[in-house]
């Protein structure tokens, strides 16, 4: 009786642990022009893409926080394009990654897109985010504000108010 509880026990573990692996495969590149035209197609499938990493927050609007995301448990990502925030887990993976990225960090994400169950009070700010499931680093950003080299003055506005400067 105990091999037979110790090999059904052995077995859930195992089952357990491979189907936590991680597949790329199941995940679905998309274009993040797409992404900021449509999120709504793409609601709760699991997306990946290439973006530029801009910072992090640990503290939420409140429309965030009425949605079950708090400022102990979760990363808040900015991330190009603004309007698709990235929200992520504070583990211990994600504790030794996200703290070290450098600002304009080129990076793939992959997760599944998901509109907040509370709506924002304002329009401007977003509906929909991914929530984080793997963060690969491409290349590593400088640091610097990646405002400077930007000749477009919509687009280098509409930076300075992601980054809050």
């Amino acid at each position: 009786m105990k091999k037979l509880l110790m090999i059904m026990g052995m077995t859930i573990f195992t089952m357990n642990l491979f189907s936590a692996q991680f597949d790329p495969k199941k995940y679905e590149p998309v274009e993040i022009e797409k992404l900021r035209a449509t999120p709504e197609d793409l609601k709760n499938k699991k997306v990946c893409f290439e973006t530029v990493y801009w910072k992090y927050e640990t503290t939420f609007p409140p429309y965030v926080e009425r949605s079950g995301y708090k400022a102990g448990k979760d990363y808040y990502l900015a991330v190009d394009p603004g309007s698709f925030p990235v929200i992520a887990d504070k583990t211990d993976e994600m504790n030794a990654i996200i703290p070290t990225l450098k600002r304009g960090s080129k990076i793939r994400v992959y997760g599944k897109v998901k509109k907040f169950s509370s709506p924002p009070v304002e329009t401007r700010f977003p509906h929909y985010f991914l929530e984080l499931d793997k963060l690969e680093i491409i290349e590593l950003g400088d640091g610097n504000d990646p405002d400077e080299n930007i000749s477009d003055p919509v687009k280098r506005k509409l930076i300075k108010r992601i980054l809050g400067k």
